[in-house]
This record gives C-alpha cells, structure tokens and sequence, in this order.
C-alpha cells in the first residue's frame, strides 16, 4: 500500500472522535484489508452483558471504510451509501476484533465486507456499499 495513504489512514484515526471514543486500534493497513481491535467496556453492554448491536454495526461500518480507503486515490474521500449487518451470536468477551475486505473497488463505488469477532468466534459480518467523493473538508 502507498505509504501516504498509510499514514493518512493513521493521522485520520487519531483525529477521529468517534474512533477514539470507542477505543479502535488499527492493527494491520494493507490494500483492500485492515485488521483492528476494540476493547468491549460496561457502556457498550446491554443488561445482560452482551455487547449492543449498534456498537457492532459502528465497529463494521468503520472497518470497512477503512478498507474501501485502503483502494481510493487520496485526492478522493468515501461515504457509506448501505450497510447491511448479519449478528450471528451474541458477543460475550472484553474484546472485538474486525477485518475489512474490499470485494470490489471502483472509480465511484467501492464494495466492502468486515467479520467482527468476539473470543474468536464469529459474530457478525456486514457488508456496505461507499461511494468516492470529492473530500468535503
């Protein structure tokens, strides 16, 4: 991968309130995958301990978007047009970890998958649709 959109990628997740809130570690950047950890605390459970839905979804949508930019030019940015999310099994632990895939890049529309696991089990895979976009800021 172009070691400018490596370290573009990095700068983007340190600045990133929403990343940092929910404590993504970005583990591994290649073209097409990247690879992160997320510890799992107390605020991100439901009553029963097992972690909430919406925090999986977070967790799948950033890791997939991360890889639909690990294959879009840097003068370009992406959006998440869709996403779609199947939980397989509820995700009892202290931490995540997600790989995103690209399955198809375009010149406007890139194609991505992530599994999220918990224990290394799986318990979720997502798939979205991102749209590359002039940058926007």
């Amino acid at each position: 991968m172009d070691p400018k959109k490596e370290q573009r990628l990095r700068e983007r997740t340190k600045i990133n309130p929403y990343v940092n809130f929910l404590g993504i570690e970005l583990l591994k950047l290649e073209e097409g995958l990247v690879e992160a950890r997320m510890p799992l605390t107390d605020d991100q459970k439901q009553y029963s301990g097992v972690s909430h839905g919406g925090v999986l979804a977070a967790l799948a949508d950033t890791i997939a978007g991360y890889a639909a930019y690990t294959v879009t030019p840097l003068d370009r940015d992406v959006l998440t047009a869709e996403m779609k999310i199947s939980f397989l099994r509820a995700a009892w632990g202290n931490e995540l970890r997600a790989k995103g895939y690209t399955i198809k890049s375009g010149r406007k529309v890139h194609f991505c998958e992530c599994e999220i696991y918990c224990d290394e089990k799986l318990v979720a895979k997502a798939s979205g649709t991102f749209c590359v976009v002039e940058p926007q800021v």
